[in-house]
């Protein structure tokens, strides 16, 4: 057997096939680890989606074509300070909806809070949620500012049922509240009155979909819709009321029975009582709702002291006037000191007393009616009513313990 021909591997053979091998190894494991980074950062790209809709909601989930999922800060109206607020409730906050995220290992609590290489994210309430693990930064935005989440615009214009806006007379008898999360698990109202075009505006409204409610004071009457809240919008909406509550006349024709309240609007014949809050007295009680004394006026001295204010002027009608009641929401501050109250009218150029109240620490509304115009002792005219005057008279049994005005309004009833 001839075996002359055969040999094995030189070493310069051996040596060039190591490093052949250790080449191709090489190439291969920076390949695999590209594929194994890249699968990483896609994994937390979609956690990180997945904490924004928990945040925010996701923008594709609708019922009937409207929008339904505005996640944490639509259940609770504020941005959650750290991502444990998307998991677990954070105060026993009745508006929390949670848990707004899911944690994929029920045995490692906090791996919603990890991106996919086991390093936090890091969130501390604003609008970025950013990923640190491959070395670089990954960041969501959930928008551009905590404003386009938090501080939208709600508006519109208030009708009757046949197009009639309140007009001067009937403006601050329509309350337009809006019933939003208040950012800390609990509800507030935001409250606006129209102008006489019956246009209003209210702002810093969080997103989400949230109730309104149009209340035609005098009547009680309340129509109830919902706004949809996106970010970074000015929502607009156009509301009737289920009657012609603003045509009480039709060609100078009485066409119903009816209210109308009217508020002070300026400055009256009599001005006696200090102030609290507010440069003028009238401005200190001419509220829709009562600030219940963040403005208020008060007594100066011990003896019976007398505010008037000038009145909105009413619509023409020929209806007629049936009574006229002055209302007047009233307290004081302490126990120490005793105080009484009684709502006024000036007409004539004379003023008439209520009967008296004694006020208590608590605010409580008093009123007084006049059936009758007590100057003439016959029936109001509209005339006597637009230059009517309506006040209040206090009294305190100490100038320190000082009784309280926060509210005075007129209401004004009529029948054909």
């Amino acid at each position: 057997m001839n075996t002359g021909n055969r040999h094995g591997f030189t070493l310069i053979e051996l040596v060039l096939t190591i490093v052949i091998i250790g080449i191709l190894v090489t190439v291969a494991f920076r390949s695999g680890t590209a594929v194994y980074n890249t699968a990483k950062v896609e994994e937390t790209k979609q956690e990180l989606d997945a904490l924004a809709f928990a945040t925010v909601g996701n923008p594709d989930l609708q019922n009937n074509g409207v929008r339904s999922d505005f996640g944490y800060v639509g259940d609770v109206g504020a941005m959650p300070t750290n991502l444990d607020a998307l998991y677990s409730n954070p105060g026993s906050y009745s508006t929390w909806n949670g848990p707004y995220i899911e944690n994929r290992f029920s045995q490692t609590a906090d791996d919603y809070k990890k991106d996919a290489w086991g390093v936090g994210y890091t969130y501390s309430g604003g609008v970025d949620i950013t990923s640190t693990g491959s070395g670089s930064n990954i960041i969501r935005k959930l928008a551009n500012s905590t404003g386009e989440l938090l501080l939208n615009e709600v508006t519109g214009v208030v009708y009757d049922l046949d197009g009639t806006p309140p007009g001067d007379t009937y403006k601050d008898s329509v309350s337009i509240d809006l019933i939003v999360p208040d950012g800390v698990g609990g509800m507030a109202t935001a409250t606006t009155t129209p102008d006489a075009g019956g246009y209003f505006s209210l702002d810093s409204t969080p997103i989400g979909n949230h109730d309104i409610e149009i209340i035609y004071i005098p009547d009680d009457d309340t129509l109830k819709r919902f706004v949809t809240v996106l970010p970074s919008s000015s929502i607009y909406g156009e509301y009737y009321l289920p009657s012609n509550v603003w045509d009480t006349s039709s060609g100078g024709e009485c066409s119903g029975a009816g209210s109308v309240t009217l508020r002070p609007m300026g400055v009256g014949l009599q001005t006696e009582h200090s102030t609290l809050g507010c440069s003028a007295n009238w401005e200190c009680v001419d509220e829709v709702t009562a600030d219940e004394g963040t403005t208020h006026i008060q007594t100066t001295g011990t003896s019976w002291l007398t505010d008037t204010y000038t009145t909105e002027d009413p619509e023409a009608s020929s209806c007629t006037i049936t009574k006229v009641t002055v209302y007047c929401r009233a307290g004081k501050p302490s126990d120490l000191a005793s105080a009484s109250a009684k709502p006024v009218i000036r007409t004539y150029g004379t003023v008439y007393e209520g009967s008296s109240s004694s006020l208590t620490t608590s605010w409580v509304t008093i009123n007084h009616e006049w059936t009758t115009n007590p100057n003439t002792s016959v029936a109001w005219t509209w005339s006597e009513i637009e230059a009517l005057e309506c006040g209040v008279s206090m009294v305190s049994s100490s100038s320190t313990w000082k009784g309280q005005c926060t509210q005075v309004y007129v209401e004004v009833d009529y029948e054909p």
